[in-house]
């Protein structure tokens, strides 16, 4: 779409600080899918609809290195506010022989044992989550029935990030993490936590200099949408790449394509 047209149909919206709009796309035309948010002066825009590509940030007053060091300062405060050390349960330990369902359920994904810990008391592989080499918080993955399904000790962590690379790997679950760096050497992966990407996710993602979104492919519409989400915010090149199965699965197809986009 020409940027004058976006940045009239913005400027005709005539949003007042803080303020938020949906309706329809001024480049697909599909209805409600195109969305505004108003904040210090910038707005950010995005359509949500599949194959529409319209996403971006704008000011009438501001350069885009303006916006970009704008949003690096917000970034920066949070930065300083360094999340707390953790304390460790008493019923989070080092897996011992005895904890059966923990050996079990890491041998079935081929996890690094060394790499986890195990809460006796609800029956969870714990996946610690570490800031400058400090434990700030902990996924914990049941394996005993117990419900939720995933459960986090003390939400401090916006993400689990495995391995080392200047390529970042997005996945869904710690599972999908751990698995991808012991397969892939050189590559970094980053377990996003949650259902949407934040400011943190993208503070984090900016030290990476290319990267790849490879969610599970029922999430084929979320890949793409991540794809274009990350590639507007931190301005990388950035690959949706379409699985076969879910990441964790070690299909020797996804894990070729994962290593020709590496090397």
């Amino acid at each position: 779409m020409n940027k004058s047209r976006i940045t009239d149909h913005l400027e005709m919206l005539d949003l007042y600080e803080g303020q938020s709009h949906r309706g329809r796309c001024p480049s697909c035309n599909a209805k409600d899918t195109f969305t505004v948010l108003k904040e210090t002066g910038i707005y950010k825009y995005n359509c949500y609809k599949l194959d529409c590509t319209l996403r971006g940030m704008y000011s009438d007053t501001l350069t885009v290195d303006d916006i970009r060091k704008l949003l690096n300062r917000g970034n920066e405060d949070v930065v300083e506010r360094e999340p707390e050390t953790m304390e460790i349960p008493l019923y989070v330990v080092q897996p011992e022989p005895e904890h059966t369902k923990f050996h079990e359920y890491v041998a079935k994904w081929k996890l690094n044992p060394t790499s986890l810990l195990y809460d006796v008391k609800d029956e969870r592989v714990v996946f610690p989550i570490l800031y400058k080499g400090r434990l700030i918080d902990g996924a914990g993955r049941a394996v005993g029935g117990k419900l939720p399904k995933w459960y986090r000790y003390s939400g401090a962590a916006s993400y689990y990030l495995r391995g080392r690379g200047s390529t970042l790997l997005v996945v869904e679950d710690c599972v999908s993490a751990m698995a991808a760096s012991l397969e892939v050497p050189g590559l970094a992966c980053m377990a996003i936590l949650g259902t949407s990407l934040t400011d943190k996710h993208y503070e984090a993602i900016g030290e990476y200099e290319r990267v790849i979104v490879a969610l599970d492919p029922d999430a084929a519409h979320k890949t793409l949408e991540y794809k274009r989400e990350i590639q507007a915010w931190t301005d990388l090149p950035t690959v949706a790449l379409r699985l076969d199965d879910d990441i964790k699965y070690r299909l020797d197809s996804d894990l070729h394509k994962l290593r020709e986009l590496v090397e």
